[in-house]
Formats: structure tokens, C-alpha cells, sequence
């Protein structure tokens, strides 16, 4: 069953927020899972050992004591590690999912849970006033055609099918008079308005950007704004803080030890997911040998760590073992590539990459992922251009004064060499340099320069820059807004069009020439003309 309307909107982002700490604590019950059974396993035995000698009657009495001893405390041992399996309330995991579970059904589903129910109990006011006002129209329509309603009775049968289907259009008629008047009434409210819609305690934005932060690696400033806006349980800052760490060793250091040491941690993980960062890490590290010219050692670590790859890894083992013979000065291009620096920054996107994909967190920052879906739903063909603006029409020369060639005649160029069609055409040049420039410009029309939307988010000077890198909007039946009054044009309120072809709402020029002796005024051109001269313009 789908969501209600409005959920699944913003939960679409969120999924890292519950499925991160969730899989911390999957992974750390398995890990203790997994001790625990080994502690069985050994404990199992050492009483099958016990067992054993306990029924040779020559047994000796101090060494079955000793070996009962070490039964008794690995029994103590895997009870504490039993109770430690069990899920404590106030362990760091669970307070950590607890938390973000209690912030996303008290914050972002109890907004979103209130405006269904507004929006249920408007219609339902709605309904409740076409109701009514139906019913009341009905009654008035018995009081008045009571005497036509008795004749229309008397009529023959098949006249009375087109009376019903004549009563029901009517009937449906009123009742769309009744609904358009009653939303005619309450005006659309603004994109600010609707934006400041949210609940309170809501820091998703704050969220947002403490997680950009940690993902680029200021993790004091991301530390800093989390404290300050009391959202440290819900921003995962150990965790980035893990990552930046051996990014930092991998970029800087050209250490690869922070980073084996994170695979043996997750190597389950990691051979469940097919992922071969591990021999991404060793062959890097072979290489470092293969460089400072270590060939013995290179040699030792290739038979310890790289040969268990052999089975699946073969063609890059092979040309990884080709680099004890050539070094880093060689001529080959294929094994000098294998030496080049800019390979620590593959090898640190691949471990990136694969550290995100563990903690299901998306590859890029929620911040960048929300500000691109936004822009690209709000991006229209008439946004402003991001390009800069054309130049004016004063530093611009007439369509008539640009420099044109004369074309030669086909007699003219017949056989003639390269030579004489050079020269021909610098002649051409030289001859249009001189051509004088008329100083009327009659044929010169003045273009409009583009005007952005004030209230549109993608046409604004800086986040201009950011919308033309997201695709445009998909709308099938486009919506005209009033630049004057942010109204809706449509039937009830109809664009008008000026002389110049700037269109507005006609609610808003009416209330203008009202006010303004019947003159209207075009806020973009400054153009004043009486208002009977503007055209109606009809949406197709």
C-alpha cells in the first residue's frame, strides 16, 4: 500500500539516518556472535576432555581439578560475554537508534501527519459547503418551479430522459460554481510561507550541512555546529571522523595500514559484498616496495599477500610482479602509469566508495542530493540563463556595419591559383573596412534584456550557477504566475498581454487601473498604456 501523501517525500533522504546505526549494531552483535561461538566451541571440547578422564580410575585427582578449574572460568568468561550479547537500553548503538527513531516520528512524519490532516479537514469543509449550498439552491428551485415540475410531469415518457439530464447539468453546473467560488476565496499562499511550514525542532537543514562538513573533512566546524544546534546523536561524527583518518593516511601519509587494519575488521562483510579493496591496498602497497627498489622484501610480500588472489586476480597480479624488473624511471607507459601518485587518489575513492557502501550512506553528501532534486524541479526553460549577458546595444555595432565579404564572381576564381584568391580576398577585406556606417539605426528594434523571476529560487545571481548543472523540470501543462501579485493565471483570473508582450494577471492590471485612472503600468519596461488597450491572452 502506498504511503499517505507528502511521507515518502521526505523519507526518501532519512533512510540513512535509522539504516546506519542499525547496521553498527547488526555488526556488532554478529562480531560478539561470533566470539561468543568460538568461546562454546572451546568450552565444548575442554568438557569432552574432562568427561574422558574422568572415567579412567587412574585419573590423576590434581590434574582433573586443574582442568575443572579452566572449565569454571571459561564458563564465567562466556557468561560475560553472553550478557554483553544481550541488547542493554542505555548501550551507545541502541540510544543512538532509539533517538533518530523518536526524532523522525516526532519531527518529520508529525509534520507531515498534520498537514494530511489539514488538508483532509479542508476538504471535508469543502465538501460540507458545496453541500449545503447545493441543497439550498435545490430548495429554492422546488419553492419557485413547483407548477413546472407538475406540467414536466405530465409530459410524455420520452421527454422526461432529457429533463433529468437537463436538471443534472444544471446541477453539475452549480455545483462547479460553488467550488470555484469558495477556492476563488482563498488565494495561493506564497512559496516563503509554505517553506516556513515546519514543525518545530526540525534541524533536517542543519543536519544536512553538519554532514556535508564531516564528508569534506572540517570536522571541527561540523563538531562545532552540531553542538550548537543539539543534533549530535543524530550526525554519525565517529564514523566520518574513521574515514577521514585513513583518508588522511592513504593521501598524505601513503599509508595503507590504517586501512588493512579497517578490512580485517570487516573482511565478512567485505567478501560478502564481492569487494576486492583489500587487493586494491596490497598491490598499492607492493608497488611502494617495487619503487624504493626493495625487490627481496617486494618479493616476501608478494608470496604472503598477494598469491591467495592468484585465483581471481590474476592479470593485475601479473603486471604488478612485472614492476620488479622495471622501475619507476621506465619508458613503458603501461608500468609507469602503476607508478604514478595520482593512484593514491583512485585507491582512496575505492576505499571511500567502499567504506560508504558498508554504512549504507549514500556517495554523495544529503545536502548535495536535496539542493540538486530541488532545483531540478523548480529549473524551467524561461529560468535566467546562466550564462553572462549579452553585450548592450550601445557597445554593440549595427547588424549593417559588421564586416562583410564581397564574393567573387565564378569568372573571376576560374583556374585561378591560391595566390590570386588570397589576395582577392584581403582586397575583399580592405575594401569593407571602408565602407561608411550610416549613423541611423531605424532598423535596429530594441530586445528586452531577460528579467529572472524575483520569487524563483534557480534564476537568483548565485544558485543560478547550480541549476544549469541539473536538468530541467518535466511539467506536462505549465502553470503562468503573475509577476505582480505570485497569483495563478487561468480561467478565473486570465493573462492580459501589454503592447510589448509582457503578460500579466488581469485581477492584478484591473486593481492597478482602478487605482491609477484606468492607466496601467508594466513593471519591467516601465510602458504606461490605458487599459483598453491591453489583449486577452488565451492559454492553449
Amino acid at each position: 500500500m502506498a504511503p499517505p501523501t507528502g511521507i515518502h517525500g521526505p523519507l526518501l533522504l532519512e533512510e540513512p539516518l535509522v539504516r546506519t546505526p542499525y547496521e553498527l549494531l547488526r555488526r556488532s552483535h554478529r562480531s560478539a556472535q561470533r566470539q561468543v561461538e568460538k568461546e562454546f566451541t572451546i568450552v565444548q571440547t575442554q568438557l569432552s576432555n574432562l568427561l574422558k578422564n574422568l572415567t579412567h580410575t587412574d585419573a590423576d585427582q590434581d590434574v582433573v581439578l586443574t582442568r575443572l578449574d579452566t572449565c569454571s572460568e571459561r564458563f564465567r568468561g562466556l557468561k560475560r560475554k553472553l550478557d554483553d550479547l544481550q541488547p542493554a537500553p542505555d548501550a551507545p548503538g541502541a540510544a543512538m537508534l532509539r533517538e533518530r527513531l523518536r526524532h523522525i516520528d516526532g519531527v518529520l512524519l508529525a509534520s507531515v501527519h498534520a498537514r494530511a490532516k489539514e488538508k483532509e479537514a479542508e476538504w471535508t469543509r469543502d465538501l460540507a459547503l458545496l453541500s449545503g449550498k447545493t441543497d439550498k439552491d435545490e430548495n429554492d428551485k422546488d419553492d419557485k418551479d413547483d407548477k413546472a415540475e407538475e406540467d414536466e410531469a405530465m409530459e410524455m415518457e420520452d421527454d422526461a430522459g432529457d429533463a433529468e439530464e437537463r436538471e443534472l447539468a444544471k446541477a453539475k453546473a452549480r455545483a462547479k460554481a460553488v467550488v470555484a467560488e469558495h477556492f476563488e476565496k482563498k488565494s495561493t499562499s506564497s512559496v516563503g510561507a509554505e517553506l516556513d511550514k515546519r514543525a518545530p525542532g526540525d534541524r533536517t537543514v542543519d543536519r544536512y550541512i553538519v554532514e556535508h562538513l564531516l564528508r569534506t573533512g572540517r570536522m571541527k566546524t561540523a563538531k562545532t555546529l552540531a553542538a550548537t544546534q543539539g543534533i549530535e546523536s543524530l550526525v554519525d561524527i565517529k564514523l566520518f571522523a574513521e574515514l577521514i583518518r585513513i583518508e588522511t593516511a592513504l593521501l598524505e601519509r601513503h599509508s595503507v595500514a590504517e586501512a588493512l587494519a579497517w578490512c580485517g575488521e570487516n573482511r565478512g562483510t567485505l567478501k560478502k559484498q564481492g569487494s576486492d579493496l583489500e587487493f586494491t591496498l596490497r598491490t598499492q602497497e607492493f608497488i611502494e616496495l617495487c619503487r624504493q627498489r626493495a625487490t627481496t622484501d617486494a618479493i616476501a610480500y608478494a608470496r604472503k599477500n598477494l598469491a591467495p588472489w592468484a585465483a581471481t586476480h590474476m592479470a593485475q597480479l601479473q603486471s604488478s610482479m612485472t614492476l620488479l624488473a622495471f622501475g619507476e624511471t621506465t619508458g613503458v607507459q603501461a608500468y609507469r602509469k602503476l607508478y604514478d601518485a595520482s593512484r593514491w587518489n583512485k585507491v582512496r575513492n575505492e576505499f571511500r566508495d567502499t567504506f560508504l557502501g558498508i554504512y549504507a550512506l549514500p556517495s554523495q553528501s544529503l545536502l548535495a542530493l536535496s539542493l540538486s532534486a530541488g532545483l531540478s524541479s523548480l529549473r524551467l526553460p524561461a529560468c535566467a540563463p546562466s550564462s553572462p549577458p549579452t553585450t548592450p546595444k550601445e557597445d554593440r555595432a549595427p547588424a549593417h556595419a559588421q564586416p562583410h565579404l564581397i564574393v567573387p564572381s565564378a569568372a573571376e576564381l576560374t583556374g585561378a591559383p591560391i595566390e590570386r584568391i588570397r589576395s582577392f580576398l584581403e582586397e575583399s577585406r580592405s575594401r569593407a573596412a571602408q565602407v561608411p556606417v550610416p549613423e541611423m539605426d531605424e532598423d535596429e528594434h530594441p530586445v528586452p534584456a531577460h528579467m529572472a523571476n524575483v520569487d524563483c529560487p534557480t534564476c537568483a545571481e548565485d544558485m543560478r550557477v547550480l541549476a544549469k548543472e541539473v536538468p530541467m523540470a518535466h511539467h506536462v501543462n505549465s502553470t503562468l504566475v503573475c509577476a505582480i501579485s505570485g497569483d495563478v493565471m487561468d480561467s478565473n483570473n486570465e493573462p492580459m498581454a501589454f503592447p510589448n508582450g509582457s503578460v500579466y494577471s488581469s485581477r492584478s492590471l484591473t486593481e492597478m487601473a482602478k487605482n491609477n485612472f484606468d492607466v496601467v503600468t508594466c513593471p519591467r519596461t516601465g510602458e504606461t498604456c490605458a487599459f483598453s488597450r491591453l489583449r486577452k491572452v488565451y492559454i492553449s
